[in-house]
């Protein structure tokens, strides 16, 4: 460890890090070890005097102490079930029966039944492994029905897939549905082009809130009556037109919803759900447009398809606060025209939209700003005076804000581009040095924002300043910046710098009132 002092009121502290550096816990010898455990059961309550008069009382207070350790044997139910919710799969959870009676009962009651084919099955052929998975889901099964228990929530993870499982699984679908099922989640990571079939009870489960289907198949459903769903998601999910439509007419209170790389659309209406707060498509394939009117819609997030350009209305969604747009066909025109028509956008983000070149951000209401991977964008001017958060990746400086900024955080990465890219900056006149006179400009605006740290980061080197004065700026393209809240302890900010990045030196740069230690 060495430390450099630089000229005027602050100092620099460079922290060498020696990539074969580590940590070594010492422990007590064990003739220490045994003489303090014999020395705490003689006077757990740490008086002195014999141990025949004391003995009694200090044994009770070592049981109180045991007893107050074990907490988690006396856990509330919900909580018990919680932690349960969260294991993988139905025989991790039956494990935890061993823990004590109480977990052991509470198991038998759990409600949530999770069944994963990779990790239930046992070596052996394939169709001895697809034997034994169901057996295990209709024992499981079986004696959860036998206590007369619901099934609040079903998982089945598929992973070998065949007509034998898919009868058993409409068996077990039928059973949970019966039993008042709440959420239903089907996952099969099928490679060959098969695709289950769901069962028509399902389209007609009273209390079902929740829908997850992952390689699944739905088609010619006519009759969809779920009157209590909340949340749909269908990913890599085959359906058709008619179908999409009965399942938006027949959810009135879905909130969440979501479709992940689909097939069989080539337009998507969305009407008539007055419930809707969040709204997601992501890659759908040979879908021509999308048309959502929903006048609650909180978040909208849009990743299109490269190989296909897509229209997207939202102009009946004036409710707007989070908007993630990933187009790489949408212009400057019809950005402009988008971002108009919600006056109450909070965050924006804006990913791989290369058809972009000059854009205005103008919001009072702003909070996030992201611009990520655009390509082809040379210039924003951005207005936004109550902008908190603004993240920058690409390959120059195309951003401008008009105002002084007061940001709690930010993160820029410029990354060196191909030689075409570099060769053609230089015929333009961009030189390094208006590149980095940008840069520093943008750091300026930042004097309002009081208590900020800036990270440097630079292949492998790392420079903190405490303070936004006098930046130090590595002369290099390959660059990135974090600005950090106010609020981050610098503890906290060097175990993440050294635990996420492994930096060779790490430098500080402090005013000369820092509360950090002296080296």
């Amino acid at each position: 460890m060495r430390k450099n002092l630089s000229t005027g009121k602050e100092k620099k502290e460079t922290i060498a890090v020696n990539q074969s550096t580590s940590i070594n816990v010492v422990s007590q010898a064990p003739s220490v070890q045994r003489k303090r455990k014999r020395t705490s059961f003689n006077n757990v309550d740490g008086s002195v005097g014999p141990k025949k008069k004391h003995g009694r009382k200090d044994l009770n207070n070592l049981h109180q102490r045991v007893e107050s350790m074990n907490l988690i044997t006396q856990l509330p139910v919900h909580i018990i079930h919680y932690i349960l919710s969260l294991l993988r799969n139905t025989k991790d959870a039956a494990r935890t029966s061993i823990l004590s009676k109480r977990w052991r009962e509470l198991w038998t009651s759990f409600s949530i039944l999770k069944f994963d084919q990779h990790k239930i099955q046992k070596e052996g052929n394939l169709d001895l492994k697809n034997e034994n998975f169901k057996d295990f889901v209709d024992n499981s099964l079986k004696r959860h029905l036998e206590q007369k228990l619901s099934i609040c929530k079903l998982v089945l993870r598929i992973t070998s897939y065949d007509l034998d499982l898919a009868l058993h699984m409409d068996q077990w679908v039928n059973l949970a549905v019966e039993n008042h099922l709440k959420e239903l989640d089907l996952h099969f990571f099928i490679e060959k082009n098969i695709h289950y079939t769901l069962p028509q009870s399902v389209f007609a489960a009273k209390t079902l809130t929740g829908l997850r289907l992952y390689g699944c198949k739905l088609k010619s459903c006519g009759y969809i009556k779920l009157p209590h769903l909340q949340k749909l998601y269908m990913r890599q999910v085959v359906i058709d037109q008619q179908t999409i439509r009965n399942m938006i007419s027949g959810c009135p209170l879905v909130e969440d919803l979501r479709f992940i790389h689909c097939t069989g659309l080539k337009d998507l209406q969305v009407s008539g759900l007055l419930k809707l707060d969040r709204f997601e498509m992501h890659h759908f394939h040979g879908t021509r447009k999308v048309e959502i009117t929903a006048p609650n819609l909180l978040t909208f997030w849009y990743c299109g398809n490269i190989s296909t350009r897509c229209e997207i209305d939202l102009v009946a969604c004036a409710s707007l606060k989070r908007l993630t747009l990933e187009d790489a066909y949408m212009t400057d025109e019809v950005f402009q025209d988008r971002f108009a028509s919600f006056p109450v956008l909070e965050k924006l983000e804006l990913s791989k939209c290369h058809q972009l070149m000059n854009i205005t951000i103008s919001s009072i209401r702003l909070k996030q700003l992201v611009l990520r991977g655009c390509k082809n964008l040379m210039g924003t001017d951005i207005d936004t005076p109550n902008l908190f958060s603004f993240e920058y990746k690409g390959n120059k400086m195309p951003f401008d804000f008009t105002n002084p900024l007061c940001l709690k955080q930010a993160k820029l990465s410029f990354e060196r581009v191909g030689v075409q890219r570099a060769s053609l900056e230089f015929q333009l006149g961009i030189s390094d040095a208006i590149w980095f006179d940008r840069l520093r400009q943008f750091l300026k605006k930042l004097k309002h924002s009081n208590g900020l740290k800036l990270v440097v980061r630079c292949k492998k080197n790392i420079i903190i300043h405490e303070e936004l004065r006098e930046i130090l700026l590595p002369p290099v393209c390959d660059i990135k910046l974090e600005i950090v809240k106010p609020s981050t302890r610098f503890e906290d900010l060097l175990d993440q710098l050294l635990r996420t990045w492994h930096p060779e030196t790490l430098s500080i740069v402090s005013s000369s009132n820092s509360n950090l230690p002296k080296v």
